[in-house]
């Protein structure tokens, strides 16, 4: 389905189900603080299953990202906040820019883009959320990734174009394209904030929202662009009648999933939450219509017979019950299937797993309404009208291609039709089937080759010259690039914590959550699972390092250290009990005596290899989501932290601290590395950015040319080639030149090289470049609001910019290419 909030869980009966609500509705509501949230989801889930399908790992999941945005006060960021905050440091960097020097930020992507199974388990490209196709070329279609924005082909998945990169909310959960107007896009966020865009995803403004939950579908009247329905997860059920500017509730449900119309007749809307709802006045009013439990629902309908309605409904995180009416949702027939499970792992529909609603979807062929797919962790089809049901497809390439069925990523949000082609939106990327009369190894294609769109939660680069990083990722495993052979996935499940080993680059190390360690030697062509000392678990993402100076020793952070000698063979405890579960370790270059740990705000050092007991140093001001060590001084060190300054500095290994605060945005901190070029160089990853200083500036400067704003878990350095690696949570790896890593800078453009004319302009003005290069052009006003977005333009030495649409007044525009970055004052009259 369209709704993959970070935390979704099955929604049970009775007293657990108002229980379970309490926390999801804590989260939508934004007036709780996340330790509030916490708390209580802790105690739902005290003493039950933890298990797949239990909701567990989606709030561990929800509650790393939570502790690492959280804001002094407690409480996350909302997406005003964020959209006012970015604009306001684009109209500081528009206003400075001629005050900055040339620095030799060039982020090019290294995907991945596609995948290529060794011994990863579940491969894929990233999380896809949504998928909207328009009415009038199959070729023409926009998707959503979950942390990783809107993307958009016109040559039928050939090609994939990234379209909100530079806009200030990448999270997405539901797209749709308006059918009057093929060029205008609406996505569904978070906190029920919709976005609209009127030039093809080129810029982007807020539409509106509905309540304070995840949107998990938006669906236009196809001869009324004015009307409007949206669902929002744990809100209910929407509709405008002027374009998106206001909103109504028309049906009483406090959920909301599904929405459809009925094929040939718009005056009859289905709607779904906890209840089946049905409208004969084109949605201005509703009717429930009885006979089902109060489980999560999806629609199915069919062209090929109108009055034919399908239901799928889950019991708690399982699937519960399939119901067909042949009276256009007057009323409906349950179809019984035994104790079968067509949401779980079994191909035969025999275990007791599930993701419902999170994992949940139905499709219904417009030439046979007898052909009936349904969707949850695998995918499913009925010839019969949903009498019965055979599986399509499995979670892992080798089962289905002996099964003779077709792969398709685990994890289905949903499932829709185009003519007769089907699609399955999933966390792996979009999968079709042409010919879903068939079902082989074949049935399905992956369509998401050219997707960058991998959410990494940490990296590991190689200190070789040829370069080989391996990166931890969520629902798509571990995978390694290098140059040569690109990217090959060798473990599977949520990856976490990887690195390779410092001095046989064909030894790998990576881990899952919670800090299930594996090993491979033969450059991750096979792989084998690690012994887990102590209590065997650790965080979701759990610290894992190498030892910068001995030999096959490793380290792993659980509520101790542990030391391994042996690559992992045996464990040694090297620390006392540090209480709860380690967030973060670091170990010295130069002297690997010294290591630090972190657990919330709370930092830990060692001067003797962990001897002795670690001590705890003074508190730096909030939660840790990272720490530096300076590469020739074990006892200055830098971490980045939840609270007002961002990032704090010791001088002497976390007894006493300076604030870095200086000129940054009111981000979040989020990756801190030390450059080790003789000054003191700091670079910092943040949600909106990187950025840099040492001790030749006053203040922090942008170190993002041609970066997406997309979430920087982790940055690593290779000092042979003189790269800076970034890990994003959305937008996949990045690499640029550190700052002293490229000759060459003073022929990149710049303020001085670069003019535009006539200025003032009028209708439109020109740029003049001193040579011909591929650049982005922005034009913002004066509050830093981007108005005008060109991607890749070829700029032949001058190249002009249509602005009439813009009134008069003063404005910004920034220039962005590979040989630098130029930002020019323009007057409108």
């Amino acid at each position: 389905m369209r709704f993959k909030l970070l935390l979704l869980f099955a929604l049970l009966f009775g007293s657990v189900a108002s229980q379970a609500q309490e926390y999801l509705q804590m989260i939508d509501d934004g007036t709780y603080k996340v330790q509030e949230i916490i708390d209580n989801a802790e105690a739902y889930f005290a003493n039950k299953d933890k298990g797949r399908g239990t909701g567990y790992k989606q709030f561990k999941r929800w509650e790393y990202n939570a502790l690492r945005m959280v804001k002094e006060n407690g409480y996350l960021p909302t997406t005003e906040e964020n959209l006012d905050e970015l604009e306001r440091w684009n109209a500081y960097l528009n206003n400075t820019a001629a005050n900055r020097g040339v620095l030799s930020d060039n982020w090019q992507e290294l995907g991945p883009t596609d995948w290529n199974a060794t011994s990863g388990w579940n491969p894929g490209v990233g999380r896809v959320t949504g998928l909207a196709i328009d009415e009038n070329d199959e070729n023409h279609m926009i998707i959503g990734a979950n942390t990783g924005g809107v993307w958009r082909t016109t040559d039928g998945s050939q090609t994939w174009t990234p379209l909100s990169d530079y806009f200030s909310d990448l999270s997405v959960y539901s797209v749709a394209m308006d059918p009057a107007d093929s060029d205008t896009y609406f996505f569904g966020s978070t906190n029920g904030k919709i976005f609209k865009s009127t030039d093809a995803g080129a810029t982007w403004n807020l539409l509106g929202s509905i309540g304070n939950s995840i949107v998990n579908k938006i669906l236009i009247n196809p001869t009324n662009n004015n009307m409007i329905f949206a669902t929002a997860e744990n809100v209910g059920i929407y509709r405008s009648t002027d374009g998106g500017a206001t909103w109504s509730q028309p049906v009483s449900d406090s959920r909301g999933y599904d929405i459809e119309f009925k094929p040939g007749d718009l005056s009859v809307v289905y709607a779904s939450g906890r209840n089946f709802h049905k409208s004969t006045d084109g949605g201005a009013t509703f009717t429930t219509i009885g006979g089902f439990t109060t489980g999560p629902k999806m629609i199915g309908v069919s062209a090929a017979d109108p009055d034919v309605v399908y239901v799928v409904e889950a019991s708690g995180s399982r699937f519960g019950a399939f119901y067909t009416s042949s009276n256009s949702g007057s009323s409906f027939t349950k179809i019984n299937h035994g104790s079968l499970n067509f949401f779980g792992y079994s191909t035969s529909g025999n275990d007791n797993s599930g993701q419902a609603p999170r994992d949940m979807g139905i499709a219904v062929n417009p030439t046979n309404a007898d052909e009936v797919h349904i969707a949850g962790l695998l995918t499913w089809r009925s010839t019969n009208g949903g009498t019965t049901f055979t599986c399509t497809s499995d979670w892992i390439p080798g089962n289905a291609a002996s099964q003779n069925i077709g792969y398709c990523h685990s994890d289905v949000d949903d499932l829709q039709f185009y003519g007769t082609t089907l699609y399955a939106i999933t966390d792996g990327g979009i999968y079709k089937a042409e010919n879903t009369g068939t079902i082989n190894a074949n049935y399905f294609e992956d369509l998401t080759q050219g997707l960058g769109i991998r959410q990494f939660y940490k990296i590991g680069v190689s200190q070789t010259a040829d370069v080989i990083v391996s990166g931890g990722s969520q629902d798509n495993g571990t995978s390694y690039y290098t140059q040569a052979t690109q990217w090959k996935d060798w473990l599977g499940a949520d990856g976490m914590e990887t690195f390779i080993d410092k001095s046989n680059s064909n030894l790998f190390y990576g881990t899952s959550q919670n800090g299930q360690m594996y090993r491979s030697s033969n450059g991750g062509t096979s792989y084998s699972g690690l012994n887990e000392p102590g209590n065997g678990s650790g965080n979701w993402v759990t610290p894992f390092e190498q030892d910068p100076v001995l030999e096959n020793t490793i380290y792993v952070g659980y509520d101790r250290v542990y030391k391994s000698s042996n690559f992992g063979g045996s464990w040694t405890s090297i620390s006392q009990d540090l209480i709860a579960n380690l967030n973060n370790m670091k170990i010295s270059a130069t002297n690997n005596q010294v290591m630090y740990v972190s657990r919330g705000p709370f930092l830990f050092r060692t001067q003797d290899g962990g001897a002795t007991d670690w001590v705890q140093t003074s508190f730096p001001g909030g939660n840790i989501n990272s720490i530096a060590i300076h590469p020739t001084n074990p006892f200055k060190i830098a971490v980045a932290i939840t609270g007002a300054n961002r990032v704090v500095v010791s001088e002497d290994g976390g007894d006493t601290w300076i604030s870095y605060k200086k000129n940054l945005p009111d981000f979040s901190a989020l990756a801190l590395i030390w450059d080790n070029n003789g000054k003191d160089g700091l670079y910092l990853g943040m949600n909106y950015g990187i950025y840099y200083i040492d001790n030749t500036f006053t203040d922090w400067q942008p170190y993002s040319n041609l970066l997406p704003n997309v979430i920087i878990n982790e940055l690593d350095i290779n000092n042979t080639t003189n790269m800076l690696y970034a890990g994003t949570y959305g937008r996949g790896l990045w690499v640029s030149p550190l700052v002293d890593g490229t000759a060459g800078v003073n022929d990149n453009i710049s303020e001085s090289s670069v003019s535009i004319y006539p200025n003032p302009a009028t209708s439109e003005f020109t740029i003049a470049l001193p040579k011909s290069l591929k650049a982005e052009v922005r034009v913002f006003d004066i509050s830093g609001k981007l108005l005008i977005y060109e991607v890749e333009t070829v700029i032949s030495n001058k190249h002009s910019v249509n602005v009439s649409a813009l009134s008069a007044g003063t404005y910004f525009v920034r220039i962005n290419s590979e040989e630098g970055t130029a930002t020019k004052k323009l007057l409108i009259n």
